[in-house]
């Protein structure tokens, strides 16, 4: 994510030390292309909370890889406070660049038509990956973001439908290197019957359209098992930190 052009609505600061990055989908800060310096941390740690305070955002993850300084600011950041989140740890970066298995004919695929489109299919997003209430949006901040993103040549939802229900919902982020995807979800009711598998080909079928034939996903331990029988490669490792702004 810390390359692709910021949709709208999302906001980026970027500089050798770190990326900060907010957008309006999620509502949470993501701290990419971590560089620091161990005597670094502390102000990094304040820049990225004082980015939450001015952006209103509550809650932050912290990407670490291989390429990550210092060696230990995994140990560094967790003596601060952040941590671990189960089953939210561990994420693969994955790409695919050949085509992968066409969507079941059942499954109506496409890129959402209007606000209340948005509203149903962000909502199904939320209770697929069980978002607390706390944190999901209400209907008119969707509705506003809706007509924030409308039109976007960066960003757009895409919602699957099965016997006229909503099934699930994905993100495509553009580039122009490809396209980046986000947000891939399964409604429990739902799962099994090749939802999943459809959103990725609507986002590949994106792709090839744009001329950028080709996929990149930071894959958890939901969609990690799956993506790999779709032809998709892994490349690169993500440790994942979570913090949480205090607003007491």
């Amino acid at each position: 994510m810390a390359f692709t052009p910021p949709a709208p609505g999302s906001t980026v600061v970027s500089n050798t030390r770190f990326t900060l990055r907010t957008s309006s989908d999620s509502g949470r800060l993501a701290v990419q292309r971590i560089r620091l310096h161990e005597a670094e941390l502390d102000d990094a740690l304040e820049a990225a909370r004082s980015f939450m305070r001015v952006t209103g955002t509550t809650a932050a993850s912290w990407w670490l890889s291989e390429h990550s300084t210092p060696a230990d600011v995994e140990a560094l950041l967790l003596e601060r406070g952040l941590f671990i989140v189960e089953g939210d740890y561990l994420i693969d970066g994955l790409l695919l660049t050949s085509p992968p298995p066409p969507a079941p004919s059942e499954i109506d695929v496409h890129v959402v038509r209007d606000a209340e489109e948005f509203v149903a299919v962000v909502g199904a997003q939320d209770d697929a990956f069980g978002t607390p209430d706390s944190e999901r949006p209400d209907s008119a901040a969707l509705v506003d973001q809706y007509v924030l993103e409308r039109g976007s040549d960066a960003v757009a939802l895409f919602g699957a439908w099965i016997d006229g229900r909503v099934a699930g919902g994905a993100r495509a982020l553009f580039s122009p290197r490809g396209v980046f995807m986000a947000g891939g979800s399964t409604v429990p009711w739902a799962r099994g019957r090749g939802v999943y598998r459809a959103l990725v080909r609507a986002r590949w079928d994106a792709a090839v359209s744009r001329g950028t034939p080709a996929l990149a996903v930071q894959a958890g331990a939901m969609s990690a098992p799956i993506l790999p029988r779709l032809g998709f490669e892994k490349v690169c490792s993500f440790r994942r930190l979570k913090d949480v702004l205090d607003t007491a």
